[in-house]
């Protein structure tokens, strides 16, 4: 039973920290770092065993946690560039959709052909936010914002 909840806990380890890193904040970040303490201390408290077994339980966690929070990096990092890359896409599908429906959309899922900016677990980072006849759209890392309107294309904030 003891080694059972020390798996399933472990793979509840790794799914946090591989979406925490999606999230986009730095690795060095006070919630990764706490979360990989915690989740080793967790696993190892879990693990039957004498205390050497426990400890290497603890540090398997640790080691999965670090892992699954680089690969969800490495998922947000890819999202990120492609909305760097191909965000005006989007104004210009926001565009033909207010032409033809003479309104902007409630959200980017109607758009036919949206499909970028994409992470594996969470939404998009691309964030939209939609008015009486206008809109904003941003997305952003721990460092820089990038902003743009229905007239203005995207600008980069810090």
């Amino acid at each position: 039973m003891r080694r059972n909840n020390a798996l399933g806990l472990a793979v509840a380890v790794v799914v946090f920290g591989f979406w925490l890193g999606e999230g986009g904040s730095p690795p060095w970040a006070v919630v990764p770092v706490v979360g990989a303490f915690v989740a080793a201390l967790a696993v190892a408290f879990v693990a039957p065993g004498k205390l050497w077994v426990k400890s290497v339980g603890g540090a398997a966690a640790f080691a999965l946690y670090a892992v699954a929070l680089f690969l969800g990096s490495l998922s947000f990092n890819h999202a990120f560039g492609e909305c760097v890359e191909k965000s005006e896409e989007v104004r210009a599908l926001l565009g033909n959709y207010h032409k033809r429906e003479g309104r902007f959309p409630e959200r980017l899922g109607q758009l036919k052909g949206f499909s970028l900016c994409e992470r594996i677990i969470r939404p998009t980072v691309l964030d939209y936010k939609k008015t009486e006849n206008r809109y904003l759209l941003s997305f952003k890392d721990w460092l820089v914002e990038h902003k743009a309107t229905e007239s203005e294309p995207f600008m980069a904030h810090k």
